[in-house]
């Protein structure tokens, strides 16, 4: 069996302190070794000032948080999907998520491609426009950054690329918690693969965010539910599953993509 065992890292985000954010994982990632856990995954958006309206001057650069998250990685040899960052570079401001391989190496920066229109996203950051897809050293993995959980086709061209494991950083509010844990599920059943989500949890006068990260396996199974408060913990993913449910389910073998281009 390849196990992989995954970290998740639910974060109460201190909404005006972003270096504070930082020491709280990194205290946690200290606390770490590779014998726990093969990989960490954070949440959205977790160095940035909320809201994004009044935060925009005050966003990180990406380079001292990436930095110090590679070095990190290195020494602990452990893989981190970083959450998302609010990254400025030269051709405007991106909620990035990067993936860190455990040599402390940048494997993938996904761009989140789906900007929601009711949170005014797209007047903080430009949209991506490239699939989040990353060879990890025990399998292969896709990246979404929370609204692209909506958008089932996204999450199909990465199972057709041979993602077995869906990693969702997200910042999903409270009011539509059911959305988030409902979505996670359909798309692991849909494509029969792993899905972890890691979700926010902390709340403000006017945005709440739900918690509930989730892990889903191939068979649509939820093998980790978290509440709504700060929680860290670690989930074994026996990565042969996805082989099998595959083979019991046949859903990929028998798509019909020459007649979807008719109607889509």
């Amino acid at each position: 069996m390849t196990e992989l065992r995954v970290g998740l890292l639910q974060l109460a985000l201190k909404r005006t302190d972003p270096e504070g954010n930082f020491q709280d994982a990194m205290n946690l990632l200290t606390s770490l070794s590779g014998r726990q856990c093969h990989l960490l995954v954070l949440p959205e958006l977790w160095n940035a000032v909320i809201p994004l309206g009044r935060g925009l001057s005050l966003l990180d650069e990406g380079e001292p948080i990436l930095s110090r998250l590679r070095e990190l990685a290195r020494r602990k040899a452990i893989a981190i999907v970083a959450g998302s960052l609010a990254v400025r570079t030269p051709g405007g401001n991106r909620n990035r998520c990067y993936v860190i391989g455990p040599d402390g190496e940048v494997l993938l920066a996904y761009d989140k491609i789906h900007l929601h229109p009711k949170l005014k996203e797209e007047h903080a950051f430009i949209a991506g426009d490239s699939l989040g897809l990353v060879d990890l050293p025990l399998c292969r993995a896709g990246v979404l950054v929370c609204f692209d959980a909506e958008f089932p086709e996204q999450v199909r061209a990465l199972a057709l690329r041979g993602a077995q494991v869906l990693f969702v950083p997200g910042a999903w509010g409270l009011p539509h918690i059911h959305l988030w844990r409902t979505l996670l599920v359909a798309r692991a059943l849909e494509n029969q693969l792993f899905v972890v989500g890691v979700n926010r949890c902390d709340r403000g006068p006017s945005l709440s965010y739900g918690g509930n990260s989730l892990v889903v396996n191939p068979f649509g199974e939820v093998l980790l539910h978290m509440d709504h408060q700060p929680r860290f913990d670690i989930v074994s993913l026996d990565l042969g599953a996805v082989g099998r449910a595959r083979a019991r389910h046949e859903v990929l073998a028998s798509l019909r993509p020459e007649l979807y281009r008719r109607w889509v």
